[in-house]
Formats: C-alpha cells, structure tokens, sequence
C-alpha cells in the first residue's frame, strides 16, 4: 500500500483507464471552472459603468488616467486628494505602465471609454494566463500533463484567484502571485544552479519594486537558501550568490527607474526605499562572501560565522536608518485612525475575527492555505524523487511566512495563495491514479478528501448553511453591505456629482475613490494610509455632532457634503446619533450653512450639501 502523501503507485499493465486520463475531458474541466472566474456576465459592471471591484481598482485607474494625462512619471502625487498638496503614494508605476499601455493601444480601436473598460478586464486575464503558462509548464516537467491541466481547474476553485484574477482587479496582488510562483519555479532546482538563483532574485526584486507585501517570501527564500549553503557549502553557493545579486541588482534598478532621484535617499518604510535596498545589498553581499569562503574551504563553522557576520551587520544596517521601519509600514500612524479606519479594513482582519463574523470566507480562504502548507510540509518530507522532493521543500518554504501572516491578517492571503493550486493539482492528481490503483477504498476515500481540503469552493459550499444557522445576522449583514457599496457607487448619481462646479468633496472615506474616477472634483479622503490628515477629518465628520463637522468641513476648505445612506454611522451605546446620519435621513434639518443639492437621479443612495462659507 503506497503512503498517503508518497509517491503514486505506478500504473500496472491491464489496470482500468479513467475518464480522467483523457486530456480532452481535463481541458472540458478546465474550461468550466475558468468560467467561474472569467463568466462574461461580470463585464456588463465595467463596461456600463466602470464599477470596478474594489477601491484599490478605483485608485489605480486614476493613476493611469493621470499618467496618460501627462502628469510625470516620478511624480507619485495623488493631487486631487487633500489638496493644494496631494497626497504622494506608495504604489509602484511599474503596474500603472502597462495599464496604460493596453488603454493607448485600444483606444483607437474601441473609444477611450470602452478601451479602459476593456483594459481592466484583459489585464488580470493576462496575468492569470502568465499563472497558468508558468504554473503548466513547470507541473509538466515535474508531475507531467495532468497534473498541469488539474491547475487550470484547482485555482478558479480557489477564493484568492477568483478576488484577485476577476474581470476589473487591477491592483498589483494578481502580478504578486505570478512572481511568487516564478521565485519558487526557480528555487525547485535541485542542482542549485546559480542561473535559476538569479532568476529568481530577479523576479524577487521587480516583486519589491511593485510592493513590500512579499517581503516575508523573498526572505524566507534566501533563508532557504543560506540553510542549504550551511549544509551543503560549494554545492549551494551558487544559487545563493545569483539570488542575492539578482535581488540587489533588480531592486536597485527597479528603484532608480520608478523614484524620482530627489527621493533616493529619503527612507520609506511602506515603498522600496534605501532601508530596503540595504537588506538587498545584504543578501548580495552575502552571496558573494559564500563563493569566497568556499573558495577558501570553510567548513560549517565557519559558514555559520560568515552568515551571521553578514546578516547582523545587514539588520544593524537596516536599524540604523530606518528604525521606525521595524514596526512596519503603518508606524506613527494616528491612533484614531488606526482603531476607527486601519484595524477594520478587511485586509488587516485576524482569522479569527472573520471567522465569528462570516465563517463561510474566513474557511474558504484560510483552510484550504493551512491545508496545502501541511501538505506540502508531508510531502517534502517523504517524497524520494530530488527534483520533486526539492519542489516541495521549496513550496513548503515560501508558503508558511505567508500562511501564518493570514491568520493575524487577511492580507497574507495574497502572498501564499499562490501555491494552493500548485499543491491541490498533485493532490487531485494523486487521486485520480488512487481511482484505478491496487489501494483499498478507505486509502482511496482519504487521498480524495486530502484533495478537496484545498478546494476554497468545497470549504465555502460546506459552511455555507451551518453559517447561515450559527451566525445569520453575520450573513444578513454582509449581504447588505454588498448591496451598500453597490447602492453608493452608482454611476448614474455620480454623473450628477460631476455635473456640478468642480470642488473639494468630504464624505466617507471608502467613497474618495470612486468621486476620484468617476467626477471632476478632489477630495478630502481615501482609503490610503499616507493620508493620515485626511482619513482622521472623514472620520470625525462621519461620527461627530454638527459643530465637528462644520469645524472639519472650514479646517479643511471642503465645498460639498456628500453623504451616502446605505453606508451611515450608527449611534455608540448610550450616545447620540452623529450629525451626518441624522442629517442623511431626514431626521435632522439642514442647518443653515448647508445647502441641499437637488439634482441627484431618483432612488439615488448619495445625499449632496453645498457648504456655504462663513
């Protein structure tokens, strides 16, 4: 009888053949799940109106749109927020450039409208297909034809592809995943040679240039790889000195090319910024001090001393000159904003904080990652094959630092969600050959369930009822927070909006971007933490007595009001109602330094204030 997690027993002459080993029916498969993520019903949103899924879809646009405008490339000023000012931002261009690019292309074909409808929808295709080209031919070469097919059918099974590969999603998550997917192709070489490690610090390095997210993948990886110089000494060397030299090497180019140079030596502990590069240059360095004590034939001992040499000198460096950056990239940051705004966006959720709120995606998302890290954990420890015991060494690696991230935040998702279908097209694969394999029904049944457990959509079907009977009101009020954001972001009402002389909006912070994309005017506050002044003015204005927000709507020189009353504060316990929402109902007269803007479209969820100076 073959292990649980082993190698697949090898197919015996006369043994049955399966529907699965047709290629045609995998494809079928595969074809079926791809419509779930990529149905063209999901088109009609965008290209009737351009509501995209998410505010950071929102706020990309507009940077695309100011950058094909002609604002500069190095100037990362949201000017239309909080100003005369802005706001700089901390997302990287890189993601912007080929936005823009499939927009200038489609445009004289489709129209500018249509062809930035279009280029939302076609970019996270295009980076699921990069996923799906990578992801298929390095499954090939390991575990052969279906397991790279099953891929195509695991990942649109899998909650974080279905968020992030959707028709609209044009942060930079879905290019995260490609590149976490390329760095572990790259590392799975068990001849360690050093062109796959500087591969792979070459994607590593574009992936920080993009965002810091994945920072605690790319040092799990070179942990990974100094472990296996320690052991292994010259064997090792080269892979670990082209992953540090392609991470240098990439980060610092990347950083030039993005950065405006009065910026090169400003530190940011949110963007990639000379802390950053320092931590770069470390692994560089210690990359090159490998080859040299091996050249010199250090032994362990005297690995371990080069490796902790280097790596201290490295943190101390980091310390330095950053040290704020040790409390990660929302430091100093305002505590009412933090409790009121930050510790409620629902990237910054703990697992278990979802789980008593919406049970069913906090299991869709999170079980099937603790499932493939163990599994991936098991096999890596049995299988016997270098190459494919190598691959999982590897996927086991780079997913832990992601999966525990999860559990204290939902944000963890996007850095380790790329290896769940990588994980569940073996476990699929493995029990397909079970199905006509001289195994007993009981080692067959479990393979199956083995598999399944990495199925986001077997996880979010099974808690879907026991969630509707445990925890209804959880699931009656997420059904009404969708129907909110859909009530609040409806372009008709902001055709209206722009129909009015331009101004300075206040409103609710989850707004900002969607006035940004779809008006004229600026406003006072959006979702982005580098707004710290203006996220605390939403925030008061939102919960406080009409004297707050006439004090907020002077201080900050705000024109409109705008309220949406699908979205409204509710009272504290044994506290008044706030102004905002009384005023938004109607149970509340507008005083006299308001005046109501009557022409939003009928059943309009948005209520509009002119703000009369004093």
């Amino acid at each position: 009888m073959t292990s649980l997690v082993g190698t697949p027993p090898v197919r015996r002459a006369g043994a049955g053949r399966s529907p699965f080993d047709s290629p045609a029916v995998l494809v079928a498969l595969a074809l079926v799940a791809l419509f779930g993520l990529y149905d063209p019903r999901g088109l009609a949103p965008i290209v009737d109106g351009l509501r995209l899924p998410d505010t950071d879809d929102m706020m990309r646009l507009v940077g695309v749109r100011d950058l094909l405008a002609g604002q500069g490339w190095f100037d990362s000023v949201q000017h239309r927020m909080l100003p005369p000012a802005g706001i700089a931002s901390h997302w990287s261009r890189l993601i912007d450039l080929p936005i823009a690019g499939l927009v200038l292309a489609l445009t004289p074909l489709l129209g500018r409208a249509l062809a930035e409808a279009a280029a939302v929808s076609l970019w996270p295709a295009l980076l699921f297909l990069l996923y799906g080209v990578l992801a298929g031919l390095g499954m090939r070469r390991l575990f052969g034809w279906r397991a790279a097919l099953l891929v195509l059918f695991v990942a649109p099974q899998t909650a974080v592809f279905l968020n992030v590969f959707r028709f609209g999603r044009i942060d930079h998550h879905n290019a995260q995943l490609c590149a976490m997917l390329a760095i572990a192709l790259a590392l799975a070489d068990p001849a360690r040679r050093m062109r796959r490690g500087l591969a792979a610090g070459l994607v590593a390095g574009l992936s920080l240039a993009i965002g810091l997210e994945t920072v605690p993948v790319i040092a799990a990886a070179g942990l990974l790889l100094l472990a296996d110089w320690i052991a292994r000494g010259e064997r090792a060397s080269g892979m670990l000195a082209g992953y540090g030299a392609g991470l240098f090497g990439a980060s610092l180019l990347l950083f030039g090319v993005q950065t405006a140079p009065a910026l090169w030596g400003v530190p940011a502990c949110d963007a990639l910024s000379p802390p950053w590069l320092l931590l770069a240059a470390g692994a560089a360095i210690l990359g090159g001090a490998a080859l040299a004590a091996d050249g010199r034939g250090l032994g362990r001992t005297g690995r371990c001393a080069v490796a902790a040499v280097v790596g201290a000198a490295t943190v101390a460096g980091f310390a330095g000159i950053a040290p704020a950056c040790l409390a990660g990239p929302f430091a100093g940051m305002d505590a009412l904003v933090r409790t009121a705004w930050l510790d409620q966006v629902d990237e910054m959720r703990a697992f278990p904080q979802i789980l008593r709120s919406q049970p069913d995606v906090a299991l869709s998302n999170i079980a099937p990652l603790v499932a493939t890290a163990l599994y991936a954990g098991a096999m890596a420890i049995r299988e016997r094959a270098p190459d494919r015991r190598r691959f999982f060494v590897v996927v086991a690696t780079l997913i832990v630092p992601g999966t525990l991230i999860a559990l204290g935040q939902a944000r963890g998702l996007y850095i380790a969600g790329a290896f769940v279908p990588l994980m569940g097209a073996i476990a699929l694969d493995r029990a397909i050959l079970a199905l006509r394999g001289p195994v007993s029904s009981l080692h067959r049944m479990a393979l199956i369930v083995v598999a399944l457990t990495m199925l986001g959509k077997v996880w979010a079907i099974a808690a879907e009822q026991p969630a509707r009977l445990l925890a209804p009101a959880a699931i009656g009020a997420q059904t009404v927070a969708d129907g909110n954001w859909k009530a609040c972001t409806a372009p008709a009402a902001y055709a209206a909006l722009d129909r009015l002389p331009p101004g300075l909006v206040l409103g609710a912070i989850d707004l900002g971007p969607a006035i940004l994309l779809m008006t004229h005017h600026t406003v006072v506050a959006a979702p982005y933490h580098r707004n710290g002044v203006g996220l605390r003015a939403a925030i008061e204005a939102s919960a406080g007595s009409q004297a707050t927000v006439r004090r907020v709507a002077r201080e900050r020189g705000a024109d409109y009001l705008l309220l949406c009353t699908s979205a409204l504060d509710g009272a504290e316990a044994g506290g008044p109602e706030p102004f905002a929402t009384s005023l938004a109902r109607g149970t509340a007269p507008a005083p006299a330094w308001l005046a109501p803007v009557g022409d939003m479209p009928g059943g309009s969820a948005l209520r509009v204030w002119r703000i009369r100076g004093d």
